[in-house]
Order: C-alpha cells, then sequence, then structure tokens
C-alpha cells in the first residue's frame, strides 16, 4: 500500500498542474471526508486516487469561485458609484436614482437567489457525476519498475514501453506465436527485392487532440529518432534502414529513406535485400510522434521533458495524471480507430514484486502489466480462488553481462566464469523449474535453437582455466544489479557463492534500474544482470552485442557475432538463414562476452473478473489493451 506525504504529493504533480497548492489539496480531501489536518499528513491509496481523479476538476472550480467573487465586487460598487453621483443632482434626480438603485437591489437580490438555486442543482448534478464516476470500469495494472522517461525513443526499458503503448502507436506488434500483426498500419506489401516495404495507414486514426495521423507523422517520427542531436537510446531500433549508420543515426540531414507516398502510405528502403519479419518486428517498438506538436522544436527542446509532460498520442488511452514513479492514470480514448477500449480509466501502479501477489489477492490490482508472479509466491496464486494463473514458456531471458574491456576479464577468464555457474539451481532455486538453463539468447521454443550447444557446468575445470589464465589473486569484481526485483538479488547471491567457490571474489552494488543501464554503458561495472523479452526471430540479441548499440554493456569492441546475423538476416528463407544461426550460437559460448543464465516461463496472475486478456502476448510488448474488458 503506497503512503505519501501531501506535500510529496503536490510537489509531483505541479509538473502538470502548476497553481496546484498545499492548501487546495488539503481543501479538496477534507471537503470529501479524507482524515487530514495539513501538507505533512501522510494519505494512502484510497485518497492518492481521489486526488488524481478530481485535482484537475478542483481546480477549474477554484478558479471559476474566484472569478464569481470578482465579478460581484464589480457588481457591488455600481450602486455605491450612482449614489455617489446622485448627490450632484437635483433632488427630483436623487429621488429617481434612488428608486432605481433599489430597483437594481431588488434584481440583484433575485439574481443571487437564482445562482444559488443553481449552485443547488449544480451541487446536486455533480453528487450525481461523482455517484456515475464510481460505476466506470477502472482496470488496475502492476509492474514491478517505474518508467523511466516519459520520451517514448529514449528508453530502452520495457516498463516505459508499457506506459508508451497506452498513449501512442506503432506500426506493428508482435504475437507470441511469431506472427506480426498491423498496429497503425493496416496493411503492408514487400517488393520483389525484398530490399523496401510500402505500409498502409488506417486513414481513421486520429491524435487525442483531433488531428488526423497521416504518414507525415511516420516519416517525422523516424527522422526525430535517427537525429543525433536528439536523445534517443531506442535509435538501434532503425539499423536496417537505408540512409542511417548502424546505430541508427542519420548519414545526413533526414537522410534516412522513408517517405510519404501519400497521406496514408508510407515507403521504407532497407540497406539490402533482408528477411521481412526481422525488419518488422525490430521496428515493433518504434513509437509514432506527432508532427504537429514537434516540428519546427530544437532538439534541446524536444530532449526536455517539457513537451512530453502532457502528451498527445494516438493509443487506445489518453495521459490524465501521475505521480511520478509511483502511478500514473489514462482514460480511455473514445476516438481510438482499432475500437472504444472497453475499460473506461486504466491505471498503472508501481509495486514491488514482493507485494504484488497481496494487491492480486485483495483485489486492489486487477493484473500485471509487466512482470512477474514471484515464484515463491506461484502455489499460493494458483490456490486463489479469485485468480486466474498462467504459466506461459517464453523467450524471456536472464543474462550475466561480463564487461570484456576490463584487462583482467580476458575470454578465458570469461568463459571460465561462465562454466562456473550452476544454472540447475538457479532454475530450481529461484524459478521452482518454472524454466529452462540456456547458454545462448536463442531459447529452446524458437525454431532457430541449436540443440547441439549443451549447458556447461565444471566448477574443477573453471578453476583450472582461471589459473591458466592468469586471473589475479585478490581482484575483487564489482557486479552491478537493479534494486527493487527479490529475484535478481537472488540470482545475484548464487552466482556470487558459485565464483566464490572457484577462488573469485565478487561486491553487489545495487542501483535503480535507469542507472544502472547508464553505468553499464559508460564501462564502469565488470559484471551485471539483464533481461530480455527475447523474440522467435534471433537477430533480436544484435542489439546487445553491435559496438555501436546503445544497448552493449558488455562493451564488445568487434563484429564477429552481429556479422554472423547480418549473414543469416541477408538469407530470405528459413532453411538458409539457420546454419548461421546456428554458428553464431556456437561463436556466442565461445566468445563468453555473456553468460546467459536462462529463460523463465511467465508466471503470471489476473483477476477473474478480467477477460480478453492474451497474456502470453505480454512478454513480445503485445498488450492490445483496448480488447481488456472487466465484469
Amino acid at each position: 500500500m503506497a503512503k505519501m506525504k501531501i506535500y510529496e504529493i503536490v510537489s509531483s504533480m505541479q509538473r502538470q498542474f502548476p497553481d496546484l497548492q498545499n492548501k487546495d489539496v488539503v481543501t479538496l480531501l477534507q471537503e470529501n471526508g479524507f482524515d487530514v489536518k495539513g501538507s505533512q499528513s501522510v494519505i494512502e491509496d484510497d485518497a492518492i486516487g481521489f486526488l488524481l481523479k478530481h485535482a484537475k476538476e478542483h481546480l477549474a472550480n477554484l478558479k471559476k469561485s474566484e472569478h464569481a467573487k470578482k465579478k460581484d465586487t464589480k457588481k457591488a460598487e455600481t450602486p455605491k458609484k450612482k449614489e455617489e453621483k446622485a448627490e450632484n443632482t437635483s433632488a427630483s434626480e436623487k429621488v429617481a436614482v434612488k428608486e432605481k438603485a433599489k430597483k437594481e437591489e431588488v434584481k440583484k437580490e433575485v439574481k443571487n437567489t437564482v445562482e444559488e438555486n443553481k449552485d443547488t442543482k449544480s451541487e446536486k448534478g455533480q453528487e450525481k457525476t461523482v455517484a456515475a464516476e464510481t460505476e466506470e470500469k477502472v482496470v488496475t495494472a502492476a509492474m514491478d519498475q517505474a518508467w523511466d522517461t516519459m520520451m517514448p525513443l529514449n528508453t530502452t526499458s520495457n516498463y516505459t514501453r508499457f506506459i508508451c503503448d497506452q498513449i501512442y502507436d506503432r506500426l506493428t506488434q508482435t504475437n507470441a506465436d511469431g506472427s506480426i500483426e498491423g498496429r497503425l498500419a493496416e496493411s503492408w506489401t514487400v517488393n520483389d527485392a525484398s530490399d523496401a516495404v510500402t505500409f498502409k495507414l488506417h486513414e481513421d486514426a486520429v491524435w487525442s487532440d483531433g488531428e488526423p495521423v497521416t504518414a507525415e507523422d511516420v516519416v517525422f517520427s523516424y527522422q526525430m529518432y535517427s537525429d543525433p542531436s536528439v536523445e534517443a537510446k531506442s535509435r538501434y531500433h532503425l539499423e536496417y534502414i537505408a540512409g542511417v549508420d548502424d546505430s541508427g543515426a542519420e548519414l545526413s540531414e533526414d537522410s534516412i529513406e522513408v517517405t510519404a507516398d501519400s497521406d496514408y502510405e508510407v515507403t521504407f528502403k532497407l540497406k539490402e535485400a533482408m528477411y521481412p519479419d526481422t525488419f518488422l518486428q525490430d521496428i515493433d517498438t518504434v513509437f509514432i510522434i506527432p508532427k504537429h506538436i514537434f516540428e519546427g522544436k530544437t532538439a534541446e527542446e524536444i530532449n526536455a521533458p517539457d513537451l512530453w509532460a502532457n502528451p498527445v498520442g494516438s493509443g487506445p488511452f489518453i495521459y490524465d495524471s501521475e505521480i511520478n514513479g509511483e502511478r500514473m492514470e489514462f482514460t480511455k480514448n473514445e476516438n481510438y480507430y482499432l475500437g472504444t477500449p472497453n475499460i473506461d480509466r486504466l491505471i498503472i501502479r508501481v509495486v514491488p514484486s514482493a507485494n504484488v501477489l497481496s494487491g492480486l489477492m485483495n483485489g486492489e490490482l486487477d493484473l500485471i502489466g509487466f512482470g512477474s508472479v514471484l515464484t515463491d509466491d506461484w502455489e499460493t496464486a494458483k490456490s486463489q480462488d479469485n485468480l486466474v494463473t498462467e504459466s506461459v514458456p517464453t523467450t524471456s531471458y536472464t543474462t550475466l553481462i561480463f564487461n570484456t574491456q576490463k584487462e583482467y576479464l580476458t575470454q578465458e577468464v570469461r568463459q571460465a566464469l561462465n562454466m562456473a555457474i550452476n544454472r540447475d539451481v538457479l532454475v530450481n532455486g529461484l524459478l521452482m523449474g518454472e524454466g529452462t538453463p540456456i547458454m545462448t539468447p536463442i531459447a529452446p521454443v524458437s525454431p532457430y535453437y541449436n540443440d547441439k550447444v549443451q549447458v556447461q557446468y565444471d566448477p574443477e575445470k573453471a578453476k583450472e582455466m582461471l589459473a591458466e589464465a592468469g586471473f589475479p589473486a585478490g581482484q575483487t569484481l564489482k557486479f552491478f544489479i537493479s534494486s527493487g526485483s527479490s529475484i535478481t538479488e537472488r540470482c545475484a547471491a548464487l552466482i556470487v557463492q558459485d565464483f566464490a567457490n572457484v577462488g573469485v571474489n565478487v561486491e553487489i552494488e545495487q542501483m535503480d534500474f535507469a542507472t544502472l543501464m547508464s553505468r553499464m554503458l559508460d564501462g564502469e561495472h565488470d559484471l551485471g544482470i539483464i533481461g530480455s523479452g527475447g523474440t522467435l526471430d534471433p537477430s533480436e540479441s544484435r542489439e546487445m552485442i553491435y559496438p555501436e548499440s546503445s544497448c552493449n554493456f558488455c562493451q564488445i569492441q568487434d563484429t564477429e557475432l552481429s556479422d554472423l546475423i547480418d549473414k543469416g538476416n541477408a538469407e530470405l528463407t528459413f532453411e538458409a538463414r539457420k546454419p548461421y544461426f546456428d554458428e553464431y550460437q556456437e561463436k556466442v559460448v565461445e566468445k563468453a562476452a555473456m553468460g546467459y543464465l536462462y529463460t523463465k516461463n511467465l508466471l503470471t496472475a489476473y483477476n477473474k473478473s478480467m477477460k480478453n486478456l492474451n497474456v502470453a502476448d505480454f512478454n513480445c510488448l503485445n498488450w492490445s489493451s483496448w480488447e481488456w474488458d472487466k465484469e
């Protein structure tokens, strides 16, 4: 259960409501039966939710009240001024003026009575409105990490993508079975040479401010993503498009070859012929941005948070309010082109993984948007009458990051450490068997999985290899992990023990997810842990092993691995691609830039009142939240 002081909430909300003051919030809560005394008062979820929902309306009423007071003051001054003027007239004129003044007073009294009646009716109407609002369909979804930005192009966090997917659209999205479906794109065609893709957009898509979504918005969005002066951690998703370098940055101003053929058709020219599904999956987290909002803005303005604070999007929900790092609320987009959402209000809450099940059990949460039920809680979750539980095998994997640029972490040392990890213990101890040990990023459920690559565990051989490699005695490795995830903490502790068993000391350092990403990109770590949703297409892992990528946490500097992926992608059939990806998996183990640990089943639960959820797709960042319903 969240608890915050009123002044803390006001501080976090002033970005959206600059005029909001502590006293306004205290008054609003007191008038609605909440026991608060002042800005130091601590309030919980019910009051926080009420405040987020009604702050905007309350501020509007305050402004209206102030305007009415000023108007009444001005009216009150009018008879007085008329009497002063009357003193300078004749006696008869004075009488006439006084009579007129009396009539004015009578009129005013009558008008005030009418206004009071209107206010009474208005109050009753507001009561009816509040009563109606209590009947709206509200769904609360949990995720165990906070979003790191409101700028959709400047993130690699899937928690942030869950947020952005409610506000914005993308051309395509991927299903759990690997198939690709259109989102903003109604359809697409690939040319005979397999080096260009043309998308036809939904013509009834509109931005939340009423402007139409067109091909020009798509072109503008990809130009923004590729502009190196714009902060865009997701830029690497543009790597296959002509006119950009391998990091996705434009070669010259607006050189990216994305062209509007008409108002609702847009063509992407690729660098070379390639397997089209690889490209389509790669761009399925590139969100489309409104050109009419951002056109003409400088990079400095785009990089600043202000333009993104109250977003205009074309997604299924419209941003309403937030408490930064705690929760965000949305209202349904009545004009969503794929259908008006079935639920009226969506609340996304950041809930520590240890508290997720209790929230589902007591009804505070309806589902898990991104994350999982803890394995320790899984048996309890399955026994709850009010919950539906599903264990779904996925491509999602967890990997140990080695900083390949540390001189004491040579390839031989990395191979030895990789061999020292007991992956069976990780899967059975952490996941209760709900996962699979792996040595590469390609999951056993993928058709590209190379079953000849066997899981290695040999601590005695690992000791010998470390000695032969000359690993320095007394060297302590810095192990970076994100805070807030108990399974990550326990996984790291087990790896530390495995390394201690072969004579290697490790020191764990915890930090928030955004800091973890930043510091690993800067190469401050020796070791780190990170996860990926993976995909059925093996090209997904390229982003983590390409030197110029913004996800190159292992600091790899050669292209041996990415070259194999590129060769596979140049082939246009599965049969021609498979040998390259078989070799790729063998090379992954040999180079040991990362120690892939396990894939994990998606352990999810949701309230039985929820309908139209395809939770298997969630792991592919496909939520289709407009289809959700609640009984």
